[in-house]
């Protein structure tokens, strides 16, 4: 009797298993489709200096990876001393932004001509941005930092960007106010080499900070990239002074 009796429960316990095994659907995990985000930079050796600012916003976003669900690229036509005017008249910078559909186009002007020629800043940024529209992407100006002996610079430098992107409805990316508030808040740590115009790695770290802010909304407090050379407590320095100022402003 008890080995028939195991025998109809054995029965009930493979039809009870077969049962549930039969409800469970098996799916495949579901497929995240990355978006595309590429930005172009086209400068001089205020954007190529350090690796470039292009370098360390990758490191930043790389950083980011496991959060995000877009994949950005970033590459750069700089040239030292270049104008705005010269990369206009230059079939390599007017081939690199015809190359793909680019997401952004930043513009750096040559340090000085947004103060000493705002006409000929705003005349080359349009005929860029004519360029820059026929590949689908949004112009973004890089507003540059006063020199270091000459702070009073960046009145008329803030002036002259803020007035081209008005005209010319683009987005401007405040680095030089941003450079302003810092070296009047922290001095002791230098955003200027000793030419007293290019950046150091601070200072080119600094700016990175502000386009992750500006371009992509992110707090750049919250982000683990740290650039080999510079200490752990200037870089939290650094973060903290450029998401206070791009809040307050």
């Amino acid at each position: 009797m008890n080995l028939i009796k195991y025998f109809f429960i054995g029965i009930f316990v493979s039809v009870v298993l077969w049962s549930c095994k039969s409800q469970i659907i098996t799916e495949n995990p579901p497929v995240v489709i990355k978006k595309k985000c590429s930005v172009l930079f086209v400068g001089n050796s205020y954007t190529y200096y350090n690796d470039g600012i292009d370098f360390h916003i990758q490191k930043m976003l790389n950083a980011d990876a496991t959060l995000d669900t877009i994949t950005y690229i970033f590459e750069k036509i700089a040239v030292g001393s270049y104008t705005l005017e010269a990369h206009y008249g230059d079939l390599l910078t007017l081939n690199k932004i015809r190359s793909q559909k680019w997401t952004n186009i930043v513009l750096q002007e040559q340090s000085t001509r947004p103060i000493n020629n705002p006409d000929l800043f705003l005349d080359y940024a349009s005929k860029l941005d004519l360029e820059i529209k026929k590949v689908g992407a949004e112009l973004v100006l890089f507003m540059t930092w006063a020199q270091k002996d000459q702070p009073g610079e960046i009145n008329g430098l803030a002036a002259s960007y803020i007035s081209v992107g008005s005209q010319l409805k683009a987005k401007v990316v405040p680095v030089g106010k941003v450079w302003e508030y810092f070296q009047n808040s922290n001095p002791q740590i230098d955003l200027y080499i000793s030419d007293n115009k290019h950046p150091t790695l601070a200072g080119t770290y600094a700016t990175a900070c502000v386009f992750y802010y500006s371009l992509f909304s992110k707090n750049p407090v919250n982000n683990t990239y740290i650039p080999d050379g510079i200490s752990l407590e200037n870089v939290k320095a650094i973060r903290k002074m450029v998401y206070d100022y791009m809040k307050a402003n």
